[in-house]
């Protein structure tokens, strides 16, 4: 896995992106509509952030073995780094 750096929320969802191609172009259809579908979560409210982490979190955790080691490590850091930002809020 890449050694990402975060500046911005901008990163944040280039990382997100690159996840989604990476499922995409594995046909991995069911794991890319459950992480867009919490994607929509995400309104710039504080509660939207929470939904959006709850519902990345159970699809993260329910295709854990649909995913590759590389996909999993990336989604659990999209996932540490939002519940570090929650968390510092």
């Amino acid at each position: 896995m890449k050694n990402y750096q975060l500046t911005d929320w901008q990163d944040y969802w280039k990382i997100f992106d690159e996840l989604i191609e990476q499922l995409t172009s594995e046909n991995k259809i069911e794991i890319v509509a459950e992480f867009e579908e919490a994607q929509k979560y995400v309104n710039g409210l504080t509660d939207g952030w929470y939904e959006f982490k709850f519902a990345l979190e159970k699809s993260i955790n329910s295709n854990k073995q649909n995913m590759t080691e590389e996909q999993y490590q990336i989604a659990e850091f999209l996932l540490t780094t939002l519940n570090k930002s929650l968390i510092n809020r």
